[in-house]
């Protein structure tokens, strides 16, 4: 097969991928005002979250702005901290804590909190078996399930 032959399958095989991204871009909320101020000033809002992060490595991003000179008050920065994992976050579903797990997501804390419980009888091996915990969202997760990790960071 050609490479010109086969640039239509290639096409056809990731349009599908790229289609979601672009939908999950469009229905991420505009970022709220502080990261503007405290982030944006230095540089554009798509090198801030090209790529999804943990919430802990989050902070470390912050932390690294505050020692090269980013500047705002705490709760500017919790500000940033809540949009960026809530939004760009990424979770390890089988070690996270509730609270991320639910942050990141989007869901209730109680949801959150089953699945940390069903975590009890062996680790979530796949994004089926997380589907299959009570009471998850799942049509809510399938537009998340590429902030999902089920290995240990």
């Amino acid at each position: 097969m050609s490479i010109r032959s086969a640039l239509p399958l290639a096409f056809v095989a990731l349009a599908p991928a790229a289609l979601m991204a672009l939908q999950q871009a469009e229905a991420r909320p505009e970022p709220p005002p502080e990261v503007t101020k405290v982030c944006v000033r230095c540089h554009p809002i798509d090198k801030i979250v090209e790529t999804r992060r943990y919430p802990a490595q989050w902070d470390q991003v912050i932390e690294q702005m505050v020692a090269r000179g980013a500047t705002g008050t705490d709760q500017e920065f919790d500000a940033v901290y809540d949009y960026l994992v809530a939004q760009y976050g990424r979770v390890a579903i089988n070690t996270a804590s509730a609270d991320d797990i639910a942050q990141v997501l989007h869901l209730d804390q109680n949801v959150a909190e089953t699945i940390v419980q069903q975590r009890r009888n062996g680790p979530i091996a796949d994004f089926d078996a997380l589907k299959a915990v009570p009471g998850v969202p799942v049509a809510e997760l399938e537009k998340l399930r590429d902030a999902i990790v089920f290995q240990a960071p």
